[in-house]
């Protein structure tokens, strides 16, 4: 049985915008080298909701002040796929280049309790790989796992550029 699943994206208007606004030149970005050990390859992030630590226990919005645009477009994907979410943990935005050395991040849990994650694409690049499943991704596609180890290719071409979220769900699913 896979632990991916692949929703309908129905690509509204606010989607357009969204990709749009992230896709313009001064959308701002924050550079994350990679890590000297060579483990964790370099890439770009925008946080919209950071997510709970041990040292506060609920997510913080973070100052880029798109938290509720990047909320809603997330919502209106779910919702469309019949899925209720009761809270998000962590809305991010990643921007992944291709690099020589390891050609995997790390494997990783998002969070120590349950939760589900959804990863957006907005480009062709870099598979999502599941312990006993992947996802080789086409521009616009939309995924949902539980929270399980996993990790990510990075890309051979051009940038690999993914919405990730992760939730509680509704328990109407």
């Amino acid at each position: 049985m896979s632990d991916i699943i692949q929703l309908k994206n129905p690509q509204t208007n606010m989607y357009c915008e969204f990709k749009k606004a992230i896709s313009k030149s001064d959308f701002a970005w924050h550079h994350h080298p990679p890590s000297s050990s060579g483990k964790n390859p370099g890439m770009f992030s925008h946080t919209f909701l950071r997510r709970p630590e041990p040292t506060n226990t609920f997510p913080i919005v973070a100052c880029s002040g798109g938290v509720n645009f990047a909320q809603d477009v997330i919502k209106e994907i779910l919702y469309h796929n019949d899925i209720t979410v009761n809270c998000f943990y962590r809305i991010n935005l990643n921007m992944v280049y291709p690099q020589s050395g390891n050609q995997q991040t790390l494997v990783h849990v998002d969070h120590p309790w349950p939760h589900n994650n959804i990863l957006i694409y907005f480009s062709s690049e870099g598979k999502t790989i599941l312990e006993n499943d992947e996802h080789d991704p086409k521009e616009d596609d939309v995924i949902i796992f539980p929270g399980l180890p996993h990790c990510h290719e990075l890309p051979k071409n051009g940038m690999r550029m993914v919405l990730v979220a992760t939730y509680l769900s509704g328990y109407d699913e």
